[in-house]
């Protein structure tokens, strides 16, 4: 055994933390896995691990677990019995999948994945009830799972620099939420309703996301001093909102073509809907409502009151949601599962009805209008309403301008 290997067992034996960052390892030496059980925290940024050893889970007693800046392509299933993390650190190294054992780290608050090569998270990780920091820009993550709007604590959300094409509604439903981060995405628009706990939102960079929704803009302005001046611009999103920089390139499946009603020259632009709204109708359209739709509202209503109060002057949103204690409910989920989608159900409506005197949830078919509210600058906004009745009367009653000729329409990509 050599001297350097003897300093290092020796080093394990004494301290609880253990600095190990910038020392070329290439492996965990076996020879430390004895006498290790007592150490906290280990810190090995910047080695030439391409693997953590089977046995890695002999360390038990470790909180904090910093690994970034190596090669590690693959964790090992042991990492599960490592119970007391609470601070994982995986950036910058060659992660491709995540195994199913981080689901198992119950103590876990803070997860690092940033500049790997992630396209996906495992179910698993819908597990992590404690999690409240959550880090996955520089990756190549497509779609978000909707769980994430159910972890309990989860507080700051980091994506940027992905290929996010659209945020999960259920995000909205999230009691605790208080940073989101998707800038430098492919987004095409953020959910439509208002969030819950009113977090913070950077979207930066974001060329394909030209509108948002009214109880959502209201939020946004609630968090900046100076949404709009002549020396920042557009300080709630820079590199967002273009009128005319949809292009072919962007995925659109279902759109909007909009006419301006004040243009002599009819300039037009397209916005992309959420998915889930399978049916769209402008407040001239007196249309019957389907049974389908019916259907998800009058579920919906019979397990939750969901709220939504927008105020004009000042500009601000209220987002309350609050479950209906009915044991029939509780009775009849396993019934629901057969005949609805229960995802529908748990992740929320895309929207309430912005008629402040209805907030009907909304699911698959809506009135809407676009256009600008007092306040809302230069940034494209739509209101989503349940119904023709509700249209007309928040045309009546609110101070929203509805500026744009709304066209539906279908593109096969």
């Amino acid at each position: 055994m050599n001297l350097d290997l003897n300093d290092l067992i020796n080093e394990v034996a004494e301290k609880i933390i253990l600095h190990w960052n910038y020392r070329d390892l290439v492996e965990i030496p076996d020879a430390v896995r004895n006498v290790g059980s007592h150490v906290q925290e280990i810190y090995l940024k910047w080695n030439k691990l391409k693997s953590l050893p089977l046995w890695i889970s002999d360390f038990s007693n470790v909180t904090n677990l910093y690994l970034y800046g190596n090669n590690i392509e693959h964790l090992p299933d042991s990492l599960r019995h490592m119970n007391n993390l609470a601070v994982l650190d995986l950036s910058a190294n060659q992660l491709k999948e995540l195994p199913i054992c981080l689901g198992y780290l119950k103590n876990l608050r803070s997860l690092l994945l940033n500049q790997n090569f992630i396209t996906s998270l495992p179910q698993s990780m819908s597990q992590l009830k404690n999690l409240e920091r959550l880090f996955l820009s520089g990756n190549r993550i497509v779609a978000l799972p909707e769980w994430l709007g159910a972890l309990p604590v989860l507080g700051e959300l980091f994506v940027d620099n992905n290929l996010l094409e659209e945020i999960p509604n259920r995000l909205t439903l999230s009691n605790s939420l208080s940073i989101i981060s998707v800038c430098s995405n492919k987004l095409s628009y953020l959910p439509l309703n208002g969030f819950l706990s009113a977090p913070c939102i950077r979207f930066n960079s974001n060329p394909c996301l030209n509108y948002l929704s009214l109880p959502v803009l209201y939020q946004l302005m609630c968090k900046v001093q100076y949404p709009m001046s002549e020396e920042s611009g557009n300080a709630i999103a820079h590199g967002c909102f273009r009128s005319n920089s949809k292009t072919n390139n962007c995925n659109i499946k279902t759109k909007l073509l909009l006419l301006s009603k004040n243009n002599s020259e009819h300039k037009k632009f397209v916005i992309e809907l959420p998915r889930q709204l399978l049916v769209i109708h402008d407040i001239y359209e007196n249309k019957v409502i389907s049974l389908w739709e019916l259907s998800l509202r009058k579920v919906y209503l019979s397990r939750f009151h969901h709220t939504l109060d927008i105020s004009w002057d000042p500009p601000n949103v209220y987002v309350k949601q609050n479950p209906i204690l009915d044991k029939i409910n509780f009775g009849i989920d396993k019934y629901l599962k057969s005949l609805i989608p229960f995802g529908l159900l748990l992740n929320g409506p895309i929207s309430i009805c912005m008629n402040k005197y209805c907030n009907e949830p909304i699911f698959s078919e809506a009135w809407i209008l676009l256009g600008s509210g007092k306040n809302t600058f230069a940034i494209p906004t739509i209101v989503i309403l349940c119904c023709h009745r509700c249209a007309t009367e928040f045309i009546k009653t609110s101070n929203f301008i509805e500026n744009h000729d709304i066209y539906v329409y279908m593109c096969q990509d």
